[in-house]
């Protein structure tokens, strides 16, 4: 997995004044498959000292696209 941004976060996300919830994004993350993500975005609640949301949306639209059809 790349990091993305500075090392600031546990997966080397930026961490912001309102960002989304550290400990969601995490367990997001922790749990994906080298299948790839699930199908569906996932919705994660923004919080103070939270990951920078355009990074985390970016990661998370980059391992979507790797997703092959039919997976």
């Amino acid at each position: 997995m790349s990091k993305i941004g500075s090392p600031d976060g546990r997966f080397g996300f930026s961490l912001v004044r309102r960002g989304y919830d550290r400990k969601q994004v995490d367990a997001y993350v922790e749990r994906l498959s080298p299948a790839g993500p699930p199908a569906e975005p996932p919705a994660f609640d923004v919080a103070r000292r939270g990951y920078d949301r355009q990074q985390v949306d970016a990661y998370v639209e980059e391992l979507r696209a790797r997703r092959s059809p039919g997976e």
